[in-house]
């Protein structure tokens, strides 16, 4: 009687403890996946997604910036005109706002990045909403090499980083372009990476991929020319306005349920 008890009541307590430790996983896999993987997926795999109102009916763009470098105000109106004039979204695009305390890296790789959206992010993919998500950093890109800088990557389906330290060191001085315009044209080319430009979730209807520079537009007057997004198309800026869709990519995303 005694052996039987003894091992009666070890019995229990060992399914005890399997239970705790799988409710225990199970909460961890929550935390660390609050929106099902919707927002985890590849650059521009989600593209008809956003462009048509099929599935999703509206917006939601949330800007997160360490605190003292927010984009510019003209930057986010001139974002908030690029997706209301492509995207299908009836029920509108809003924007939400935060700031966060610097993780205070000189340089950023994208797997920090990445831990700095997974742990700061507040606005996720559900039921009609679609959400989209820019990081704004004071650090540059840690595989920057030469004289050319990155400004913004696109990095995953719904999300970007502004190397926002980077774009005030080479604008908004003598002899630079302003602040604002270059912020709006980055952040303007990177959105167009999510929504699949160029051959990344958009299919050509006609074959403009600058190959030698990924995927990018071979027109060298488009917002998705590949220079757009580093220092070196600076001197191109200055005294000009923000770079537009040429009709090749236009037609690209109005084939995948954009305007």
């Amino acid at each position: 009687m005694i052996k039987r008890s003894y091992f009666f009541y070890i019995g229990k307590f060992l399914i005890a403890l399997l239970i705790l430790a799988v409710a225990s996983c199970k909460k961890d896999s929550d935390n660390s996946n609050k929106d099902g993987g919707l927002n985890k997926k590849s650059t521009g795999s989600t593209a008809n997604d956003l462009l048509s109102e099929d599935k999703y009916k509206s917006l939601v763009v949330e800007l997160q910036y360490v605190s003292g470098f927010e984009p510019t105000e003209t930057a986010k109106d001139n974002l908030k005109t690029f997706l209301q004039t492509y995207l299908n979204k009836p029920d509108g695009i809003t924007f939400k706002e935060s700031n966060i305390t610097s993780p205070s890296n000189n340089k950023y790789s994208v797997d920090d990045i990445i831990a700095i959206e997974d742990a700061n992010r507040n606005e996720y993919t559900a039921d009609e909403k679609m959400a989209a998500y820019f990081l704004f950093l004071d650090g540059e890109y840690s595989e920057n090499s030469g004289s050319g800088k990155v400004l913004g990557i696109a990095y995953r389906n719904t999300s970007m980083v502004i190397f926002e330290k980077t774009i005030r060191d080479f604008s908004g001085g003598l002899g630079q372009p302003s602040t604002s315009l270059v912020e709006s044209t980055v952040l303007n080319h990177e959105f167009g990476h999510i929504l699949g430009l160029v051959n990344v979730g958009t299919e050509m209807q006609t074959d403009h991929q600058d190959e030698a520079h990924g995927k990018h537009c071979d027109v060298d007057d488009c917002l998705m020319y590949y220079a757009t997004e580093t220092s070196d198309f600076f001197g191109n800026l200055i005294g000009g306005s923000v770079p537009e869709l040429d009709s090749l990519c236009q037609a690209d995303l109005k084939a995948n349920g954009g305007k």
